[in-house]
């Protein structure tokens, strides 16, 4: 096993894609499930998670923006420590998105009143909120897409977001509210385990949303606990001694926006880089793609029945019987048709 073969086992070994587990466990050991992409977070569990329900795969899961800034699946009974992390248990910001924070502080209240009534579609409260006086403008800005007071009240722990594809909206129960750095230690103990041996450089990449005044001294608290292994002159960081003799599988389906690609800054361990444009696109999606005797050499994408494999190494044609197997395995007879195409 080379050294750069021992990094991608042991993240392959922590993020739960050599072996499955429950899915309160590889959602907690993962950090969350980014989810702007319903299909993405419902293929992390399919592959993951031994107890996968296709019917109600999110159960005992909440959408919230999470600690990364973005959209996650995350552990209802762990949503404080994901909001303590994000570090927005404040008072609304005054003219944030627009917003006075007069405005922001007469509507929550009416906006939790309407969906603790039952009225918890994104819709419905536009309307309620239309009726009960609120200008465009103002409506605009209170549900705008990207953020708005909506954003804020998710962010704060006042409401999540539903975890199907419509948008509506919760009154989470009973948050336990961490300390800021208390649940950014958890956090950083996290990373290390399941997704060391990574650099610092690495961890700084997942927890960008974190000012590095803050974040530092937390990280030079936890290294000298760490296990440090050298390779190539930089220093990776463990919470365990790394497996340095297994064998990488021959074939891995990874889900789109996975923890396998967003978990660190070089991501050579996985993929060369002149393929990392056919990864991820100048929109910032990441696509789903395989990993071919240890290296990402396609992409994938199911329509229907029907799975599309767009190759971008020319050596991916003797493994399609790997692929197919692995396919097979993932999706048992769902997949009735799998097509190789070039990129």
């Amino acid at each position: 096993m080379t050294d750069k073969e021992m990094l991608l086992y042991n993240s392959l070994h922590g993020l739960h894609l050599l072996s499955k587990a429950d899915t309160h466990t590889v959602v907690s050991d993962l950090m969350g499930l980014q989810a702007q992409f319903a299909n993405y977070p419902k293929a992390s569990l399919l592959i993951r998670a031994s107890d996968y329900r296709a019917n109600d795969p999110f159960c005992g899961l909440v959408k919230t923006w999470s600690h990364r800034g973005t959209m996650h699946l995350v552990p209802e009974d762990e949503l404080g420590l994901h909001l303590a992390a994000f570090d927005n248990n404040g008072p609304f910001v005054d003219g944030y998105w627009g917003i006075s924070r007069a405005d922001a502080e007469r509507w929550a209240p009416f906006i939790e009143e309407e969906i603790g009534q039952g009225n918890n579609t994104r819709d419905g409260l536009k309307e309620a909120c239309r009726r009960k006086g609120m200008g465009e403008e103002l409506l605009h800005q209170v549900f705008y897409g990207w953020g708005g007071l909506i954003r804020e009240m998710v962010a704060r722990g006042r409401i999540v977001c539903g975890t199907g594809t419509q948008k509506e909206y919760y009154i989470p129960n009973g948050i336990e509210w961490m300390d800021r750095d208390q649940a950014r230690r958890v956090f950083l103990r996290r990373y290390f385990e399941h997704y060391g041996p990574a650099t610092v450089s690495d961890c700084r990449y997942f927890f960008g949303n974190w000012k590095r005044a803050d974040m530092d001294p937390l990280l030079n608290q936890l290294l000298p606990e760490l296990v440090c292994t050298v390779v190539e002159g930089k220093r990776y960081y463990s919470l365990h001694e790394p497996v340095t003799d297994a064998a990488l599988p021959e074939c891995l389906l990874i889900p789109g926006f996975d923890q396998l690609v967003l978990g660190y800054k070089d991501r050579e361990r996985m993929i060369d880089k002149r393929f990392l444009k056919e990864l991820t696109n100048v929109a910032g999606i990441v696509s789903p793609s395989l990993l071919i005797r240890g290296r990402i050499r396609a992409r994938w994408k199911l329509s229907g029945d029907k799975l599309v494999v767009t190759s971008f190494d020319r050596r991916l044609k003797k493994d399609k019987a790997a692929i197919r197997r692995k396919v097979g395995e993932v999706f048992g007879k769902q997949i009735k048709q799998i097509v190789f195409v070039d990129s």
